[in-house]
């Protein structure tokens, strides 16, 4: 924010990044990547600094072909000291999988709209809620810390609009269950930087100990006033994806994730510490780039 003597403040003096590439960068991909190169991905980002890795999702392979390796991947990657590594659980059926695979930290996912959450999860809000409630308890009794994702927080392409105050209910209730981390997700883009502020400032204000992060998605470039929206929100956990690579296939209109090594440079030039090394960062990037389909012969992506 602007102070009276003309100098920009912001909040937060130091960011976490929560690296999503390897599942919500490479989920949308049309082609199977090979285990190998996941996994050297996931090497690249760790060896760059990022401390928290979103690895895979534990879903089944008919609804997303590109994780059906996911515990192929976890065995394959190194087990970094001081490295978090995280994946995707929908439901119990994940979960037991992740448990089976040693996993000490799971992600957990649903929408504030009802129609994104059915055609994501192919269940209603409430109906999720009581799933994870159970999910959520399992996993703690096994030990795990458990990390959710709130989609469409700042808008759905079905219903426009999402009341602020239902996404804080759903984060309200996800902390009750036992979630750590709550992520207010931008799934196709649609937040802005007064959204940004606002939702994330609410819902801030609401938790009472869990930590609160923000993942936006590609916009031509609003992304980025988002994130300093966030920012000045006291928002100091941000998701991305290097690369920029990645999109639901649920979701019309969903384009990839704010790419990690822009987003690092942007906080480095702001003074922002997060840990990560610029140029291993963008070094990871343009592997993952090297990976995807979108990325051809130019080097520009198809679909944005």
């Amino acid at each position: 924010m602007w102070q009276k003597d003309g100098k920009y403040e912001l909040p937060v003096r130091k960011v976490a990044i929560f690296e999503v590439g390897p599942r919500d960068g490479l989920q949308n991909e049309p082609h199977f990547i090979p285990t190998d190169d996941k996994i050297t991905l996931t090497k690249m980002l760790t060896d760059a600094g990022c401390t928290m890795v979103e690895v895979t999702s534990f879903v089944h392979p008919k609804w997303v072909p590109q994780m059906a390796d996911a515990e192929k991947v976890i065995a394959g990657v190194e087990n970094k000291p001081g490295v978090l590594y995280n994946a995707l659980i929908p439901n119990q059926k994940g979960l037991v999988r992740a448990i089976e695979c040693g996993l000490s930290h799971v992600v957990t996912i649903m929408s504030a709209s009802e129609s994104h959450n059915k055609k994501n999860l192919n269940m209603s809000i409430n109906a999720s809620l009581k799933e994870l409630e159970s999910v959520i308890g399992r996993a703690r009794s096994e030990g795990m810390k458990v990390r959710s994702y709130i989609g469409t927080a700042y808008g759905c392409p079905m219903e426009g609009h999402i009341d602020p105050h239902k996404v804080v209910e759903i984060a309200s209730v996800l902390e009750e269950f036992g979630s750590y981390e709550i992520s207010l997700g931008d799934t196709t883009g649609m937040a802005h930087p007064r959204s940004a502020f606002e939702v994330g400032s609410l819902v801030k204000s609401r938790l009472k100990k869990a930590g609160l992060a923000a993942h936006f998605h590609q916009a031509d470039g609003i992304e980025f006033a988002n994130v300093l929206a966030s920012l000045e929100a006291g928002i100091d956990i941000i998701d991305s994806a290097t690369g920029g690579l990645g999109g639901c296939p649920y979701a019309p209109g969903a384009k990839g994730n704010i790419a990690t090594e822009v987003l690092v440079e942007m906080l480095h030039r702001l003074g922002i510490e997060t840990g990560i090394d610029l140029e291993k960062i963008k070094a990871a990037g343009k592997f993952a780039k090297s990976l995807s389909a979108y990325y051809k012969d130019e080097g520009e992506r198809a679909c944005s």
